[in-house]
């Protein structure tokens, strides 16, 4: 399986921060590469309202060097994770990435996916919280990304930075170019009411632009509020496939992509973390596989699994 999230930077640099990589180790113990053979390792940026609530002030300050950060955490992973396993690094919330200048500068040192923004507004565009689209900063940002070849990561993006984004994408395309386009983790907005998730509409203009969705098994964008819900964990994974096919059905299954967002890996997190994926991660393939069998071709079944997100890996 391809994993299109995982925010394994971040554990990686607070574990440099600590001095103290037990927990990375103990997560490779626990790592099966023969379930997941892929993955987007992530590095997360807040807005400063957000980092002030952060346990380590050291992850975050005034000072913040997204280079140093990125460059560290690459190269710790890179002596770590086992040689089986294809890596696409990318950032969520380029807050702190200077200008176009640091973007080009990340991009040699690794970096091949962004997602703009986290929830919060910043310089170059909004998320979720927030009521604007890109910022001029945020257009220049995002021509040069394309222009790179470094993949845009959808998820996170409020509707208007989202349809601006688009945009951007559709001219690129008439001028040759073939930017790679993917929300890495959202789910349907139709079956799940939530800001983080897609509406149909959002997913027709990704289909538009040959982009992907990955499908996240993440209790709370399966069922609104599901934290505060008793769904059984059948339950739950009946209406994660029912998203599949509702998206499927839109963009294609030959553009679904497998996600999971695990938080249940932190060390630093609240129980309800832990509680949030409705897959293990330990046994991920053969109990995903089980379920998207029961309603999808065994070809359909393997492209969603791996074959649709090898073909973003291989051009990244």
């Amino acid at each position: 399986m391809i994993d299109m999230h995982f925010d394994l930077l971040t554990i990686i640099y607070k574990s440099y921060l600590k001095n103290d990589y037990d927990f990375v180790l103990e997560w490779l113990k626990n790592y099966n590469p023969n379930n997941v053979t892929g993955l987007i390792a992530n590095l997360y940026f807040m807005s400063k309202e957000e980092m002030s609530e952060e346990i380590d002030n050291k992850y975050y300050n005034d000072n913040i060097s997204v280079f140093e950060m990125f460059d560290i955490s690459v190269k710790v992973l890179e002596k770590i994770m086992p040689k089986e396993t294809c890596v696409i690094y990318a950032i969520e919330g380029c807050d702190y990435i200077k200008d176009t200048t640091e973007l080009e500068r990340l991009y040699d040192v690794g970096l091949r996916s962004i997602c703009l923004v986290w929830n919060e507004p910043n310089k170059y565009g909004s998320g979720i919280r927030g009521e604007d689209g890109l910022t001029k900063e945020g257009i220049e940002f995002i021509k040069k990304a394309i222009e790179l070849g470094i993949a845009l990561d959808l998820s996170h993006n409020n509707e208007k930075t989202f349809y601006d984004i688009i945009e951007i994408v559709k001219h690129y395309k008439l001028l040759g170019y073939e930017p790679i386009v993917y929300a890495s983790h959202s789910n349907s907005k139709n079956l799940c009411d939530i800001k983080r998730n897609l509406t149909d509409d959002q997913l027709i203009q990704i289909k538009n632009i040959n982009g992907y969705v990955g499908v996240m098994s993440n209790r709370n964008f399966v069922i609104k509020e599901a934290y505060k819900n008793n769904n059984s964990e059948e339950e739950l994974r009946k209406i994660y496939l029912e998203h599949l096919i509702h998206i499927g059905n839109i963009i294609g299954y030959d553009k679904l992509l497998i996600s999971t967002d695990d938080m249940s890996f932190y060390y630093d997190v609240d129980d309800i973390f832990v509680k949030l994926p409705i897959y293990n991660y330990k046994n991920i393939l053969e109990e995903l596989k089980k379920d998207l069998l029961t309603v999808f071709s065994k070809e359909d079944t393997q492209n969603i699994l791996h074959d649709n997100a090898s073909k973003i890996f291989s051009k990244l």
